[in-house]
């Protein structure tokens, strides 16, 4: 994760220097980073177009160069996988485990994945594991041992690697509010086509400590149909219930008072008090009287330059749960057809 990830528009130039034109190099990035695998299908929808020539000509470039293979699927489909390490290479993703074969259930979260991404094409995507290790862990400090992760054993070796977010579902970053421009992170779930939240359940966990560590957070359930909504809906406020009743260290609750105050602080000295009631008000004055000494001005101007870490690595440097988040769940159904791919298997 040392070195620096390679913007977009430095990726799109990167591919342009292979032959491919500026729609297809964009194109080729997001299934790239958001899987490995695309249809063509996926390219027409990209550019607004009918499949035809166009998706053709793109194909035809990939298979010539060896970056693509194609793979024959039910009902004369065919999807193609990006797996040349070269490619890779040039979007400085070379250890990218997208390059990976993968079952048929793996390949069709990859798909409704990037179908995902196609759809909501303004959103800000941490697309690759050094992008949301970089924003998590470096922007907002949060230790790597709280980010999901998975160790693999070497096969030559007797030692291990650790990978983070390795489900590689889309993960987002948003606004929360015009009068809070902050960035509020989105995490997508995909699910391919299960007969039970079992799955729903271990991501729950997996992401658990994270979720702790952020001020808010949403969790969107993407599915192919709305069959399992309802219960996803209720297991996601059950576990959202505990997350709210952990018993937080002292430390950490003072800590939790003070940024807040910080950021009601800020606003007024902005003038930005149209989300201030009269009890707000109150309790902000109260509070500059409470919080008054040098050392949490200090604190105050740090907070300003660095944000919440800074006052966590201060008031509470080893609670791992320092706040109780602001949790959101909604769904988003995919309209496609992935029967290509045959019926599900049981999870890789």
């Amino acid at each position: 994760m040392s070195s620096r990830s390679m913007s977009s528009a430095e990726r799109i130039e990167a591919l342009k220097g292979l032959g491919y034109t500026e729609r297809e190099a964009a194109f080729l990035c997001l299934a790239a980073l958001h899987g490995g695998y695309f249809l063509r299908r996926q390219y027409c929808d990209f550019i607004g177009k009918q499949i035809g020539g166009t998706a053709a000509a793109l194909v035809e470039k990939l298979l010539a160069q060896r970056h693509a293979v194609a793979i024959s699927a039910l009902n004369n489909t065919k999807l193609y996988h990006l797996g040349c390490r070269p490619f890779y290479a040039v979007l400085g993703e070379t250890d990218n485990r997208n390059r990976r074969e993968h079952s048929p259930l793996a390949i069709k979260r990859r798909l409704m994945g990037l179908d995902f991404v196609l759809a909501h094409p303004n959103y800000r995507y941490l697309a690759t594991e050094r992008e949301k290790v970089d924003y998590f862990s470096g922007t907002l400090g949060i230790a790597l041992s709280a980010l999901p992760y998975k160790r693999y054993l070497s096969l030559k070796t007797p030692s291990t690697t650790t990978r983070y977010f390795v489900d590689k579902f889309p993960i987002f970053l948003g606004e929360t509010s015009p009068t809070e421009p902050r960035s509020t992170a989105n995490f997508c779930f995909v699910d391919e086509g299960s007969l039970t939240l079992s799955g729903f359940e271990t991501y729950l966990g997996q992401y658990s400590a994270l979720w702790l560590l952020l001020k808010g957070f949403q969790v969107i359930y993407v599915a192919e149909t709305k069959r399992l909504y309802p219960a996803a809906e209720r297991r996601f406020t059950a576990f959202q219930s505990q997350l709210k009743s952990s018993d937080y260290d002292p430390d950490a609750r003072l800590a939790k008072r003070v940024i807040e105050h910080f950021e009601a602080r800020f606003l007024y000295e902005k003038g930005d008090l149209g989300s201030f009631s009269r009890d707000k008000l109150i309790r902000l004055r109260n509070e500059r009287v409470e919080f008054s000494e040098p050392k949490h001005q200090a604190l105050y101007e740090r907070w300003k330059a660095a944000g919440t870490p800074a006052v966590l690595h201060v008031m509470a440097p080893n609670v791992r749960l320092p706040l109780s988040p602001n949790a959101t769940f909604s769904t988003c159904l995919v309209e496609q057809s992935y029967e290509f791919l045959g019926k599900n298997q049981p999870p890789e």
